[in-house]
């Protein structure tokens, strides 16, 4: 049976000392080796400067404006954008952008 999402094997050269270093996060994250290293690697193309983000998106942009509406309706000191990014922080951690203004 194929996997869903067939996967290409590939052969690349590391510093030891970094891959020690990816083993031991893996290790703490209870993942593997190859699962950190996709993870890294979606990351780094996600927010790699010059691209796009979501929020350059019009539509993007005005979906949160109605969620935002909504939300204010339901709950006055409601704020879409910064649950969406609270529950994104949660999930993978500070995002570049943030880290940067620090």
């Amino acid at each position: 049976m194929e996997s869903p999402h067939p996967s290409k094997k590939i052969l690349f050269s590391l510093p030891k000392e970094l891959l020690a270093e990816i083993d031991n996060v893996a290790a703490e994250e209870h993942r593997s080796r190859s699962e950190l290293i996709r993870e890294a690697t979606r990351r780094y193309i996600s927010e790699r400067p010059g691209r796009p983000r979501p929020m350059d998106d019009p539509g993007v942009r005005e979906a949160v404006s109605s969620m935002d509406r909504i939300a204010k309706k339901m709950h006055a000191d409601s704020d879409a954008a910064q649950a969406v990014r609270d529950m994104r922080e949660t999930r993978y951690g500070p995002s570049v952008e943030k880290n940067n203004k620090d």
